[in-house]
């Protein structure tokens, strides 16, 4: 029996080894396919759902479409308006995998693909998900030392506080960063959300609800201050437009009054309310077009969302792929029998040297 050298691997000697041990092959082969299936079979399937937005965003410094042009017939500056942002696309990633996104992601109410659970997202979690039967053995033996965890909190109006999290709300939230995941296109800032759920059509609702929520806080996020600055015209124009309208009945009250007289005192008093009244309509007619300007900003400001792909329940599962699984082992397990009989034979020989 000639030796396999240190630093090379004779093929004929390596089908010589194969040949003579088939069987054993075959036994080898068998067993990782078992011991595979049995462990791959506990692993609960999940589905994922993908959803594709594309943000549609306003004019920037020079445009306001049609609002732009009214402000425009109306004299309005609007040069100055722009649209530049802290939270852009890029920042959605880091956005969704927050705490104070994934507690609101809590909230989002689920149904599963039988109809036998209808909730919120995370009492799905606590009450139907499937672990391995080595998690479920893992965590009852931590439940000996440290006890049951406290139940999550059902009260009516409650809001999980993210500054001060529970154990059993912390472990919420991190099963559901783990489900969740978005990618940005840096070239197109197109947006993809992936949901993972053990339920299709749960998987399919939730990726529909964060999609909700991030538009909801992009939308909330580039609108605020500018919904700040609307309020406040908006008070100053109905101010201004009292001030008016009790400037015009003082001055249409006197000249009722004192209708046909003609003294100088009468006279100026008369002029003097017509002033009072002409500079309380030009500061309201100012506020007014100001007021414009913040709802145009405010329309301008707000984003679109366009979606290329909507959220649709799966038909077969993401994973796992339990076939390949198998046959992966069984190919490994092949692969590494053969070395190992390659390497006995080698010290075999060597030692005959």
């Amino acid at each position: 029996m000639e030796p396999i050298l240190k630093n090379e691997i004779r093929i004929d000697v390596v089908y010589r080894i194969i040949k003579s041990n088939w069987k054993k092959y075959i036994a080898v082969g068998f067993i990782a396919a078992l011991l595979s299936s049995l462990i791959i079979i506990c692993v609960p399937r999940y589905y994922t759902v993908r959803v594709l937005l594309a943000p549609e965003y306003g004019n920037t410094a020079g445009g306001l479409g049609a609002l732009g042009d009214a402000a425009s017939f109306l004299g309005i500056n609007v040069g100055g308006l722009s649209a530049s942002d802290a939270i852009v696309p890029q920042f959605y990633p880091e956005l969704i995998a927050s705490t104070d996104f994934l507690t609101s992601v809590m909230d989002i109410q689920v149904e599963s693909n039988d109809g036998e659970f209808k909730g919120a997202y995370s009492q799905y979690i606590v009450k139907e998900l499937e672990y391995p039967w080595w998690t479920v053995l893992v965590s009852r033996i931590k439940m000996l030392f440290k006890g049951a965890p406290e139940p999550l909190c059902t009260d009516p109006g409650y809001k999980v506080n993210p500054f001060s999290l529970t154990k059993t709300e912390f472990d919420v939230i991190k099963n559901i960063s783990g489900s969740l995941n978005c990618v940005v296109d840096s070239k197109t800032d197109i947006i993809s959300i992936y949901a993972t759920a053990q339920d299709p059509k749960v998987a399919a609702m939730l990726a529909d609800g964060v999609k909700e929520l991030l538009q909801d806080f992009i939308i909330r996020y580039r609108t605020e201050k500018t919904k700040i600055d609307l309020k406040y015209a908006s008070e100053l124009c109905d101010k201004a437009y009292a001030d008016y309208i009790a400037a015009q009945s003082a001055y249409a009250d006197y000249v009722d009054k004192h209708q046909g007289l003609s003294r100088q005192a009468f006279v100026i008093e008369e002029q003097r309310l017509e002033a009072e009244m002409q500079l309380a309509y030009n500061m309201y007619n100012s506020l007014s077009q100001q007021k414009l300007l913040a709802t145009a900003k405010l329309q301008e400001r707000t984003p679109a969302f366009t979606a290329l792909q909507n959220a649709s329940i799966p038909l077969k599962p993401t994973g796992p792929k339990r076939m390949i699984t198998v046959l992966l082992c069984s190919i490994f397990s092949v692969v590494a029998y053969t070395f190992y009989l390659v390497a006995t034979d080698n010290i075999k020989n060597n030692g005959k040297a």
